[in-house]
């Protein structure tokens, strides 16, 4: 039997009309169902994974923290059953919009009774199988990594850390493999991405429903690309535009009544947020309607499946809709209508802090590994090549060697840089500073010792960062013996510290109170961890102004580390953040100054509807 082909231009045309005969249900159904995980479901679940931090007997969750985590299981139950509530918020937004989709698709009854009532069915039979738990890895791993078919608030939390990829893509094999992995699990979402319609559409359980989008979308997966790049291009130029569109009333109050300016932009920016709010989630029905479209057409839906859906009284939305049924119902209409209202109104509220922050260009900017595009990483050569690009203080990394000794290193071992298999703590001082290691650029230099980098930094004056690295086999007392080296050259209290052990922090602040160290947090949880440190670095997908304002209630500043796009340095200057850390000196410190001397509002306003409507 031959394979029915899956149509792409007449899917999409299919998903677009019918969505735009329902227009006003789609808005209504966006405004409560996409609305009900915004403002209900996700600060609910953020809510109770602080709870399991703190029932963890933790401020935070961090790497450092994690092992004590795990050890509590009232704190792992309550992230469970947190977890579980993604999976199911998640799975009903989802199958909301495919039952909608699918009725419309039928001409049938539109009504809340009867989509509450295809969804009560199908719920039900759902928690009858076990098998359901194997929606658990697919709605929580495979649907927010790939980013593909399934959209949600709830998916912008699984995602890899910048920091993470960053490491990854300086090695080609690991680029490689990492992008490979990428490929594999876009490709996966593609291949499963009707599975979620088969389970509320089709009267199957879970293996049922990935084994039929499996065989279903066999050969097909670039159709099914273009499907959803004819939906979500258009999302995108639609945000786009709408970011280019907000701060225009703000740039020309800038001009005729600067004195209203803060008001007129903070008004802009909460009903920019409202409108791209409905953008994503009128996208989001088209989108899902495109793909039962394409299902349907392709014969993927049984004739019988969705025999609880009673024919279309007149007037209901369908590809034959009147005028009349692309009406919403008056009451849910004007409650979501308030509520959107309202909505506008407490995000243009909350818009008025940060658009009266103006950034005093304070920032501090720190070099990364020194200036890694000129010179090979925790080198003399970046090192100078940071100094010249202008950078406040240049970050590096210190290990110890078997003799005791310290040379500049970040990784454990010289695989990367130098193509040999063994680690600084297992050679000499000597031995780890004969090797000569290279970049993919064609940088070549040999590792300094610490005290070659400590003088060179002191005839540049130039401040440090030192990272202090733990690989496990220091000796006793090597945190003493450091600041005792660091002294002897030029002073310990002339730079600055930090490091991903909290027992590095303890001692430091122990031995020496004057010096400032910072501890690394690359992923937190629930809230600021506890810790004498002076200062935190986050990684830049953690960081939120919530938590800045947090870590600075407590005294303590908040340094942002990698930070590589324009955008993001604009955004995190614009936030007086205290530091970033990046691999960019040069592009920071003009960017730096280029937000410290815009004064007009009009570009706060233009940066921040940039971050918040074409940012990832």
């Amino acid at each position: 039997m031959a394979r029915v082909p899956l149509p792409i231009a007449p899917s999409l045309a299919s998903g677009y009309r019918l969505t735009a005969k329902g227009f006003a249900r789609t808005l209504v159904l966006v405004a409560f169902v996409q609305g009900a995980v915004a403002i209900v479901a996700a600060p609910l679940l953020a809510g109770m994974f602080s709870v399991a931090a703190r029932a963890s007997g933790l401020t935070a969750v961090t790497t450092t923290s994690a092992a004590q985590f795990l050890r509590s299981p009232l704190g792992v139950g309550i992230a469970a059953v947190s977890l579980v509530l993604v999976v199911l918020a998640l799975l009903g937004q989802t199958a909301v919009f495919v039952a909608v989709a699918d009725l419309r698709r039928r001409d049938a009854d539109l009504s809340a009774r009867a989509v509450a009532r295809r969804m009560r069915i199908r719920v039900a039979a759902l928690l009858r199988r076990p098998s359901t738990l194997l929606l658990v890895p697919y709605l929580v791993l495979i649907v927010p990594l790939g980013h593909a078919g399934i959209g949600s608030i709830l998916t912008q939390w699984v995602a890899i850390p910048a920091f993470v990829t960053d490491e990854l893509m300086k090695t080609p094999l690991h680029a490689v493999l990492y992008t490979a992995l990428l490929v594999l699990v876009w490709w996966l979402n593609l291949r499963l991405i009707f599975t979620i319609p088969l389970l509320v559409l089709e009267h199957v359980g879970v293996p049922a429903a990935v084994a039929r989008s499996w065989r279903f979308t066999r050969w097909r997966s670039i159709r099914i690309a273009a499907l959803l790049a004819g939906v979500l291009v258009p999302m995108a130029v639609t945000l786009g535009a709408l970011a280019l569109v907000v701060p225009l009333p703000t740039l020309a109050s800038d001009h005729a009544e600067p004195a209203a300016s803060i008001a007129v932009g903070a008004i802009s920016l909460g009903l920019g947020q409202v409108v791209a709010f409905f953008i994503v989630g009128v996208f989001l029905m088209v989108q899902t309607q495109v793909l039962v479209a394409a299902a349907a057409s392709s014969g993927m839906l049984s004739a019988d499946a969705t025999e609880d859906a009673p024919p279309s009284p007149a007037g209901v939305i369908g590809d034959h809709a009147t005028v009349e049924g692309a009406r919403a119902p008056r009451a849910p209409a004007l409650i979501a209508g308030i509520g959107a209202v309202i909505a506008g109104g407490v995000l243009s509220a909350t818009a008025v802090v940060p658009l009266a922050e103006v950034a005093d260009g304070a920032t501090t900017v720190l070099a990364h590994r020194g200036f890694t595009e000129q010179g090979v990483e925790n080198t003399l050569g970046s090192l100078e090549a940071a100094h010249a690009a202008g950078a406040e203080v240049v970050e590096m990394d210190v290990q110890q060697t078997s003799d005791g000794g310290w040379v500049l290193m970040h990784d454990p071992d010289l695989n990367r840089l130098a193509g040999m298999d063994t680690s600084v703590a297992r050679l000499t001082t000597a031995e780890a500073t004969a090797v000569t290691v290279r970049d993919d650029a064609g940088h070549a230099e040999r590792k300094p010792t610490l005290e070659q980098y400590l003088r060179r930094a002191d005839d540049l004056d130039q401040q440090l960062l030192i990272e202090i690295k733990v690989h496990g086999g220091e000796t006793e007392g090597f945190v003493a013996e450091l600041i005792e080296l660091i002294d002897r050259v030029d002073g310990a209290d002339e730079h600055i510290y930090h490091t991903l052990s909290a027992d590095v922090v303890e001692q430091v602040t122990t031995l020496r109170p004057d010096l400032t160290i910072g501890f690394i947090v690359p992923l937190a949880y629930g809230g600021v961890p506890e810790t004498p440190a002076s200062f935190l670095v986050v990684e830049q997908s953690v960081y939120t102004r919530a938590l800045r304002d947090e870590v600075w209630s407590e005294g303590k500043a908040l340094y942002v580390w990698t930070v590589q796009d324009a955008a993001r340095m604009r955004a995190l200057f614009r936030d007086n953040v205290d530091g970033i850390i990046t691999d960019h000196p040069d592009v920071a410190v003009r960017q730096l100054t280029d937000v410290a001397s815009d004064t007009a509002l009009s570009g706060r306003l233009a940066d921040m509807a940039d971050r918040l409507f074409t940012g990832p």
